[in-house]
């Protein structure tokens, strides 16, 4: 069942007797690490989530950020790694539909999403059906539901072939007096309203709180409706104004959705299974405690309120019944015809024991000697990577303008900019950022460069950073060394964190992603939320005929990890680029000094200055000429200055602009010279091929 033997005996001695067939059922998905955190959790508690302008951090199903007065932004980031490994179609849509759920909760309008994906080579079969089917999931239900996907990132490696990292971010918008309020007392009722259950994702959370083995039965996948999404998407905004307050109900099914309900309002719930509205009517009790049937929400009405709750639902066609009610007296009590077949404590049906598992740190590959390659070829090599390449044949599948909100594309800047339209020119700056490798080298700095390269998108592009989200995906906890990179992740943003003053609002742990006896490089994701005053002086990835084009930014010898590496040289090895967080923060203020007064700009990362000179060349259908040497540096070779990886720095370009002058915008090619040396040259058409996925 998933359940530990102290975990049973807990249960038992708690309970004073047997539990009930039903019961494990309902502490087997709630206790689950997808669902109860219990081995992540007392390390979590150490991410700074506090701010003047958070309204609500983490701890419920979505967080509240104001970014003007009285106006708030909702964004949480959500893993669905096992389901996509088994079924990727309605694992990755799943994975779509149940973030913007999340979102609903607070009474948002979803108005973006965000994708971090990460599969195996696109070379080999497994990998590009997993890659297809993934990417075709997510398109089709954002695209049915009528929520962008504007941004996010995609990342190539062997150890995602089998299993595949995908994440799904959704950002929403809501004015403070349409928050739910809360304040539920005993005798207000609950109200299931989407699709009826069924058997379809039946134990998803205990299936994703375990080692794929291969043979995985696809039922524990959910399956995605987006014509019944789009509909909650609507009736939630009428509904809002009538109801208390708004629960997702996805992952952990009933089980967990009323252990948590319970929880956060100290009150007692009584469900009725049997009135719950059904689409397979063969379920035993247990089945519907932890069906996690799509497209479903829970909505917390007062009595008098039900009619204006329910005249919503039925403007929709919404399927909706109403089972529940909140009590008196501190347990969940869950019936079948009449029989209780749950009867437990709120502080046990919520209360999973903690588990802290062996750590041992290991010592990764020092980095090597490496000599000079011929610098044409090598720029090359790194340029035609698929993790560099333009990601163009998958963010084209994507409707990124329904809402005409995307004043940013995919593709054209170094993060995502939505205009906020009832705001004026007001909007908003998101983007996702993760590199495995770094993290398998080193899990705290790698965890710490996902958090700043975010953060400095966000800058660069022109956002002032407020707040964070995170996903951390590892193999199995029991496996020291990997319970190690997991503390140390946490570590890594905890001093990101801290050190930008930007909170972490939200964010989610997936564990057990491994296959075959070998556990995945660690990734940790973040998305970094910024907001910007006047979306038309956003900086795009571009520079015009004749415009200057500055460095901002010193460049270090620092190629562990890198692109380079492991594309030219075939080498995992090194330490990560250092973070000098006082550097980041001071961008922020450069960018904002600047903006409106430059063509355009992009942060440095990965692949180095090479590629983002190679990326403005394309973006522009503008070539250039430009000096690598001229560049403020820590080292003198050459293929160091094109392609460390080091934090700091971005480009600009236009009549003048900050940082050092290293070349000038002109013809159709890219010409890239030390002094009078030319190391590299190729037209702009030739690049878009050489980039192109």
């Amino acid at each position: 069942m998933g359940l530990t033997q102290q975990e049973l005996v807990l249960i038992k001695s708690s309970l004073g007797r047997e539990p009930t067939g039903a019961e494990l059922a309902f502490f087997t998905s709630h206790w689950s690490e997808h669902c109860s955190y219990k081995s992540t959790r007392r390390w979590l508690r150490r991410l700074p989530g506090r701010a003047p302008w958070v309204v609500r951090g983490r701890g419920t199903d979505a967080p509240l950020v104001e970014v003007e007065r009285g106006l708030y932004v909702s964004f949480k980031i959500e893993s669905h790694n096992h389901p996509s490994a088994v079924d990727p179609y309605n694992g990755a849509a799943t994975g779509v539909g149940g973030i913007i759920r999340d979102i609903l909760t607070v009474g948002a309008v979803p108005v973006a999403l965000l994708v971090n994906l990460h599969f195996g080579p696109p070379d080999d079969p497994h990998a590009r059906w997993i890659m297809d089917n993934v990417v075709r999931g997510i398109a089709d239900y954002g695209n049915r539901v009528g929520v962008p996907v504007v941004g996010g990132e995609t990342w190539f490696d062997e150890d995602f072939t089998y299993t595949p990292i995908v994440l799904a971010t959704c950002v929403g918008v809501v004015e403070r007096d349409a928050v739910p309020p809360g304040g539920v007392e005993p005798g207000d009722l609950i109200v299931v309203a989407g699709l009826g259950a069924d058997r379809s994702g039946l134990g998803g959370s205990a299936f994703a709180s375990k080692v794929l083995e291969g043979g995985e039965d696809p039922g524990a996948v959910q399956v995605a409706d987006p014509l019944t999404g789009k509909k909650l998407i609507d009736a939630v905004r009428e509904a809002r104004r009538c109801v208390k307050y708004i629960k997702d109900l996805g992952g952990g099914g009933l089980a967990t959705a009323l252990a948590e309900l319970a929880h956060w309002f100290f009150l007692g719930v009584e469900f009725h299974l049997d009135k719950l509205h059904l689409r397979d009517s063969s379920m035993a009790p247990e089945e519907l405690l932890v069906s996690e049937t799509q497209e479903r929400l829970i909505f917390v009405v007062a009595p008098d309120k039900l009619p204006c709750l329910l005249s919503a639902l039925e403007k929709y066609e919404l399927p909706y019944s109403v089972p529940g009610r909140f009590v008196e007296g501190g347990r969940v009590r869950a019936f079948w015809r009449g029989v209780a077949v749950v009867d437990v404590p709120v502080e046990l049906a919520d209360g999973a024991p903690d588990i802290e598992w062996p750590r041992k740190a290991y010592e990764p590959p020092p980095l090597p000697d490496i000599p000079e390659p011929p610098l044409d070829k090598a720029i090359d090599v790194v340029l035609s990577s698929p993790n560099v390449a333009s990601k163009e044949r998958i963010y084209m599948r994507f409707d990124f303008d329904v809402g005409v909100r995307t004043a940013v594309k995919p593709g054209e800047g170094g993060a995502a900019v939505l205009k906020l339209y009832e705001y004026g020119q007001l909007g908003l700056v998101v983007k996702g950022d993760a590199n495995p490798r770094y993290a398998y080298l080193n899990p705290r700095l790698g965890a710490a460069n996902a958090f700043v390269k975010a953060y400095r998108n966000v800058a660069v592009t022109g956002g002032v950073p407020l707040a964070a989200v995170d996903s951390i995906n590892v193999g199995s906890p029991e496996r020291p060394h990997v319970y190690w990179q997991f503390v140390e992740a946490v570590e890594g943003l905890r001093e990101a964190a801290e050190a930008l003053e930007v909170p972490i609002v939200g964010g989610k742990v997936s564990l057990y992603n491994e296959y075959g006896g070998r556990p995945v490089k660690p990734t940790v994701a973040v998305v970094v939320l910024g907001k910007i005053a006047d979306v038309s002086k956003a900086n795009k990835a571009v520079w015009r005929l004749g415009d200057k084009i500055f460095l901002w930014g010193v460049t270090k010898a620092e190629v562990g990890g890198s692109e380079y590496l492991k594309r030219v040289h075939g080498v995992v090895a090194g330490a990560p680029p250092s973070v000098d967080y006082g550097a980041e923060r001071e961008i922020v203020g450069v960018i904002q000094s600047w903006l409106g007064r430059i063509s355009g700009a992009t942060d440095v990362g990965l692949g180095g200055l090479a590629a983002a000179l190679a990326k403005m060349a394309v973006n522009s259908g503008v070539g250039a000429e430009v000096d690598v040497c001229k560049a403020p540096s820590e080292t003198s070779r050459l293929d160091f200055l094109l392609f460390s990886e080091s934090n700091g720095r971005f480009l600009a370009a236009g009549e003048e602009g900050p940082g050092v002058q290293i070349g000038e915008a002109h013809g159709d090619e890219l010409v890239l010279r030390c002094g009078g040396s030319v190391l590299y040259r190729r037209g702009v058409e030739d690049l878009k091929s050489i980039m192109r996925l």
